[in-house]
């Protein structure tokens, strides 16, 4: 593998060769130390990570969590996959009719700019529900799209991860999107 151009808190590394991003199943709550692992053994990785603010009885204190339980991205060529399963804690690969799904790297950004965000991001399996197509017009998600939904007085957007069958909620302050022409 070609020596990292950059690197993020949550293990993100840009490399200039060919390789493809790829889905990996931990064992619960093992996230952060395969992570770990895959940094000491210099595996390009991303584990995308969200402070979220956590109560307790005595105390409120703001943790790091992974944005997407169970889940880390690695980027390795097709050849070297099994390789990764040497760090631990891993299950396997996501994958859609037998065959190890990969991530296009336009979805990678897409979950960075997720990460980002100082709004709270759920994370919701299934598939989208019928409503409109928006752009995110200003903020730190400028230029995502996604399907404008309402649940209780909060809009809220719904960013597709198509990759993973999944997709992203945000809550957005309505004057900050558009509708995108049909």
């Amino acid at each position: 593998m070609t020596a990292p151009e950059k690197q993020n808190s949550s293990g993100y590394r840009a490399t200039k060769d060919n390789s493809k991003w790829y889905v990996l199943i931990t064992k619960p709550r093992a996230e952060k130390q395969v992570s770990k692992r895959f940094t000491e053994m210099d595996i390009c990785h991303f584990l995308p990570m969200q402070k979220q603010l956590r109560q307790w009885h005595d105390r409120r204190k703001w943790v790091e969590l992974p944005l997407f339980n169970r889940y880390i991205f690695v980027k390795t060529e097709a050849q070297w996959r099994s390789k990764v399963f040497e760090a631990g804690g891993l299950l396997k690969f996501i994958s859609f009719n037998g065959q190890v799904a990969e991530v296009p790297e336009a979805e990678i950004n897409r979950i960075q700019q997720l990460c980002a965000a100082e709004e709270p991001v759920s994370i919701h399996n299934g598939s989208l529900q019928e409503g409109d197509e928006v752009e995110i017009m200003a903020g730190q998600l400028t230029g995502l799209k996604g399907t404008l939904t309402e649940q209780g007085d909060k809009p809220k957007i719904r960013i597709a991860i198509p990759s993973l069958g999944c997709f992203a909620s945000v809550e957005i302050d309505i004057h900050l999107v558009r509708k995108i022409a049909d």
